[in-house]
């Protein structure tokens, strides 16, 4: 009894998925120091479902008016994306990339949102 009790334990530990969790505007450090933000994905509950599974790791970056912001979470819903672009209200607008590998949220995928980062100044400087 024991042994299977172990088992699903072990078994539970190497399901488990890690991405990089945090949120530059409350930890500066999740720009470019996020490799101590590593953490297991928690199982959650939401929209009336219970005990949902992640399904990947996300990064958002998200620009409001002359402020940049980084995201970096666990992700519950979706499917692989790169680089969609995302426009809210007026002067917000955000770029997201979702992958299904553990801790692929991770600044190698944050470089393509640094030439979007760039690509939207100079849109705004010059629209």
């Amino acid at each position: 009894m024991r042994f299977l009790v172990v088992f699903v334990c072990l078994f539970a530990v190497s399901a488990a998925l890690n991405c990089y969790i945090c949120n530059s505007l409350a930890q500066p450090d999740c720009t470019t120091n996020y490799q101590s933000f590593n953490k297991i994905c928690p199982v959650k509950s939401f929209a009336g479902l219970k005990a949902v599974k992640p399904v990947g790791c996300r990064v958002t970056r998200q620009y409001v008016n002359e402020e940049t912001s980084i995201v970096r979470e666990c992700a519950y819903t979706g499917e692989d994306v790169d680089k969609k672009s995302n426009k809210g209200s007026l002067g917000v607008s955000r770029v997201y990339s979702q992958c299904s590998e553990a801790l692929c949220n991770s600044a190698n995928s944050s470089f393509h949102f640094i030439t979007a980062a760039i690509l939207v100044a100079v849109y705004k400087i010059f629209a």
